[in-house]
């Protein structure tokens, strides 16, 4: 939950399957594109266990993406955009997550993430958490550039906002 780091394994492996389900025919001008949405609500024992609590979640995400092919028809790339908002309350508090990124994904397995990954606020402390930017991932998926900003990818957690 709460922007990419925690899903990225799943949208890597979702968009390796994309990428070689697309028919190899396809037309260099003539980009395949689609979107899928989720919505869901739960309760998060995790990410702030370690200050002795649970958060709910209420949770949504709509992403489009675009497959995008060379010459040859061979894919070039996929970009996903992810817009990404989700209501986590734990202990009487409220906090809301509005993100928007883009996830490049290349057929030799690199990756690249662009946008407002994580914009957390909170009534009482306003700005809560902000990871914005880019990541730059190599094909084993391990980071090898960090622009801007990225403290809950760099392992900070939002749950000082959610404290009794």
């Amino acid at each position: 939950m709460a922007g990419p780091c925690f899903v990225r394994p799943l949208v890597v492996a979702s968009w390796v399957a994309v990428v070689v389900a697309v028919p190899a025919t396809a037309l260099a001008s003539t980009p395949e594109s689609g979107s899928f949405s989720s919505h869901e609500v739960f309760v998060d024992a995790e990410v702030c266990a370690p200050e002795g609590f649970s958060v709910d979640v209420v949770e949504d995400e709509v992403s489009t993406f675009r497959v995008f092919f060379d010459d040859a028809g061979e894919v070039k790339f996929v970009a996903v955009h992810v817009d990404y908002s989700a209501v986590i309350s734990a202990n009487g508090h409220t906090i809301v997550e509005q993100d928007r990124w883009k996830d490049t994904f290349y057929p030799d397995g690199t990756a690249r993430t662009v946008g407002d990954t994580v914009h957390i606020q909170g009534t009482g402390p306003g700005l809560v958490q902000h990871d914005a930017g880019q990541l730059v991932f190599d094909s084993e998926g391990s980071v090898v550039a960090v622009r801007g900003p990225h403290p809950q990818f760099e392992g900070q957690t939002f749950c000082f906002a959610l404290l009794p």
